[in-house]
């Protein structure tokens, strides 16, 4: 699932769904990419433009490839756009495996 999106995100809220009544499933793995001071101090942001529909193609090309490589039950990629802060969150990103093999 590939979610673009200005509002913030809960993590523990989004892992427990993407595995919700998925009792095969005996891994999770998780990332989350967060706006780092790049010296501008704790005041600073970026800002993260969204094209619709590119965006959501590209994310969907990642999440292909994961699946291609991977025996995935569930993905969930949720990416924010907007002026987003220092310490903020941009990127989720969930895999569900009925194996924790990572190879």
């Amino acid at each position: 699932m590939i979610r673009v999106q200005q509002g913030k995100f809960d993590v523990g809220a989004e892992m427990a769904e993407i595995c919700e009544g998925d009792f095969a499933v005996g891994g999770i793995a998780s990332f989350v990419g967060v706006v780092r001071d790049t010296g501008s101090g704790p005041d600073g942001f970026m800002t993260l433009e969204h094209y619709p529909g590119m965006t959501e193609r590209k994310l969907a090309d990642i999440e292909q490839q994961a699946r291609a490589r991977w025996d995935l039950a569930n993905v969930l990629i949720v990416h924010r756009y907007g002026k987003l802060a220092v310490g903020e969150q941009i990127v989720l990103v969930i895999t569900a495996s009925a194996h924790r093999d990572a190879h």
